[in-house]
C-alpha cells in the first residue's frame, strides 16, 4: 500500500507546471502564477496478467495531500504546506493544454491540464503498476 501511495504522490504531486521562458498560453491556468490544485479521484490498477484489476480511490485512501502548489520559478510541486515535493522536467503546450512529464524514484509520469478551466488528468506507471488521478486546479 505504501508504494502505491508512493506513486500515486508522484503524479499528485506533479499537478500544477511552471512554463518555459517565451511559450505563450492562452488560458488562466497555464503555470504563470501558482496554482492550487486537489486531487479528487483516482483509479488504481494492477497488471493481474489478462485479467489485470483496477479499483477506484479516493485520494486520502491512497495517502495524496489535499492540497498541491506549485511554484512556477523554482519549478517544483509540492503538498500545500511543506513536505513531498517533485520537480518538472518536460513541459508542454499544445492546443489549450499543458503536458507535463517527469519521472521520480522508478516512476514516470505524465500530466495534462486544461489552461482554460484548470481540470486535470494524469498518469503515473512503474513496473506492473499504474494510477490515474483527476481533479481541478485554482488560482489561490
Amino acid at each position: 500500500m505504501r508504494r502505491f501511495a508512493g506513486v500515486v504522490a508522484a503524479i499528485a504531486i506533479a499537478v500544477v507546471c511552471p512554463v518555459r521562458a517565451g511559450a505563450q498560453a492562452a488560458g488562466k491556468y497555464d503555470g504563470s502564477v501558482r496554482m492550487l490544485c486537489v486531487p479528487v479521484t483516482v483509479v488504481e490498477c494492477a497488471d493481474g496478467g489478462p485479467d489485470g484489476e483496477c479499483k477506484r480511490r479516493t485520494p486520502a485512501g491512497v495517502n495524496l495531500p489535499q492540497f498541491l502548489s506549485v511554484d512556477v520559478k523554482a519549478m517544483t510541486i509540492q503538498a500545500e504546506g511543506g513536505g513531498r515535493q517533485s520537480p518538472v522536467r518536460n513541459l508542454e503546450h499544445l492546443n489549450g493544454v499543458l503536458i507535463l512529464q517527469g519521472g521520480q524514484d522508478g516512476r514516470g509520469w505524465t500530466l495534462t491540464i486544461s489552461e482554460e478551466t484548470g481540470r486535470m488528468s494524469g498518469a503515473v506507471t512503474t513496473d506492473g503498476e499504474g494510477f490515474i488521478v483527476f481533479g481541478a486546479c485554482t488560482l489561490p
